[in-house]
């Protein structure tokens, strides 16, 4: 009894432990079972999957996830298919930067982890942020209003120019218009200039540079500056390096005075785009200096530029001379400070070429001039006379000068100048007054000239130069002798 019955304890105690090792080794194929399904399997990739706007500064990384995981495989494209890497069980993965700005890349990983027999792939697609472009060239000029605009085909983040430009920057609502204004510049230069930006989402860009010119000055040409010994009716001019910005205001920036602080008055008026032109009322005061004067930055050109020195000069006037030139009896009279000085023969123009009649004044002046017809060689009225002494024009083609192919003085036989006796190159009549030269070394610039067909009534020599006086800037073309 005894012994059948410890037979079957031992028979039970055996079952029992045979049981209880079955039972743990089930819990441990349930434990590993249930542990690789709760165990975190898979990949970490930055940029993460789906990224539209990825930062190429930053490296492209793929970590495993989960116990026992390890990278099996890793590719990256881009999306031409180009591959920019690839490696096969790398405990790491880590891309360095950079990545190309706007470009789409595609990331493969598998993983896989041996123990629990698992095995993934994952794909990630991302984008890196665009690079903005800038319209235009990199070479600019400053606008009137000193200037420049950028403009880009997306959004810009921040944007600072750095150089030695000082440019203050302004964005357009919209961050693809960008008008960056200047100050303190040296006209007539060119700024290197580097501008260094950002994406709207802070990632720096490369910086590019600019070349920046900044307008040339306006400079300021006047015909009389140092003149001296001027007639009384010679208008002012000044004469621009390029149109000015503000036309209708341009008188009057300019302060004339004489001598002892009068202020001139008279009309301003423009000649072409580039010329303003004084015409003093009733003339410039005989034996008088006169000051010119204008603040610098008084004129602006279109350009944005304007004039940097201040406009400061002076002329002066000598006595007060007139000339009157009357047809009906082929005579020129010089008058001086109110008094006949001299009165002379001439021949003016035939009745097919007359002489022009009014009031001028003499612009230019020439010892000796070669004169020729505008008509050219074959076609009627042709001409060309060398050395013509003494011309001295008072309007367009028109001129007081010496005569020396003839003798006929006190009846008209020109072409429409004012001919006068010379011995300057004169061969047949050496015993010829020199009417001419005397006339040339009396008068001047801007002595003024009255042609008529008769003298007044009244005995006064006073002449109307409160009329417009017409643009005489030069000869066009040499007068008719």
């Amino acid at each position: 009894m005894n012994r059948s019955a410890n037979v079957r304890s031992i028979r039970s105690g055996s079952g029992r432990v045979v049981a209880g090792i079955l039972a743990v080794a089930v819990m441990a194929l349930v434990t590993v079972e249930l542990h690789a399904r709760l165990t975190p399997f898979g990949i970490v990739t930055y940029p993460a999957n789906g990224t539209a706007m990825a930062d190429p500064r930053l490296a492209v990384t793929a970590e495993p996830v989960g116990v026992g995981t390890r990278i099996a495989a890793v590719e990256l494209r881009e999306d031409d298919g180009t591959v920019v890497t690839a490696a096969r069980e790398p405990e790491r993965f880590e891309f360095p930067p950079p990545l190309a700005f706007g470009k789409h890349y595609t990331l493969t990983v598998t993983v896989e982890r041996i123990w629990s027999n698992e095995k993934r792939t994952e794909v990630a697609e991302f984008t890196t942020v665009g690079m903005p472009t800038l319209e235009g060239p990199p070479d600019r000029s400053l606008a009137p209003d000193a200037s420049v605009t950028l403009v880009f085909d997306q959004p810009v983040g921040k944007l600072e120019p750095v150089g030695g430009l000082k440019l203050a920057v302004q964005p357009d609502e919209t961050r693809t218009v960008f008008r960056l204004h200047a100050s303190d510049y040296t006209q007539g230069s060119t700024y290197p200039t580097q501008i260094r930006w950002e994406t709207t989402t802070g990632v720096p860009l490369p910086p590019f540079e600019l070349r920046i010119s900044t307008p040339p000055p306006v400079s300021a040409d006047v015909n009389l500056r140092g003149a001296e010994n001027l007639g009384t009716a010679m208008p002012l001019q000044i004469t621009f390096s390029e149109p000015l910005a503000e036309r209708e205001n341009a008188g009057r920036q300019v302060r004339i005075q004489t001598q002892d602080g009068k202020e001139m008055t008279g009309k301003w008026g423009w000649i072409g785009k580039t010329r303003l032109q004084f015409t003093p009322l009733n003339g410039w005061p005989p034996s008088s200096v006169i000051r010119v004067s204008a603040e610098p930055g008084a004129f602006r050109g279109v350009q944005g530029g304007y004039l940097e020195p201040p406009l400061d000069l002076s002329f002066s006037t000598g006595t007060d001379r007139k000339i009157f030139v009357y047809l009906d009896t082929q005579t020129m009279t010089a008058v001086e400070n109110g008094q006949t000085v001299r009165t002379f023969k001439v021949s003016t123009g035939k009745p097919q070429t007359p002489t022009v009649t009014g009031s001028f004044y003499i612009y230019a002046r020439f010892p000796t001039k070669t004169m020729k017809s505008r008509a050219k060689k074959g076609e009627k009225g042709h001409y060309i006379v060398e050395n013509v002494p003494y011309a001295q024009y008072f309007y367009s083609d028109y001129a007081f000068h010496g005569a020396w192919w003839h003798n006929g003085f006190g009846r008209p036989a020109s072409h429409g100048c004012v001919n006068m006796s010379t011995q300057k190159h004169n061969v047949r009549w050496p015993k010829a007054p020199e009417d001419a030269g005397w006339l040339y070394q009396w008068a001047s610039l801007g002595v003024p000239v009255t042609v008529m067909h008769s003298p007044p009534s009244s005995t006064s020599t006073r002449i109307a130069l409160e009329e417009p006086q017409r643009d005489r800037p030069g000869v066009r073309s040499s007068p008719s002798p």
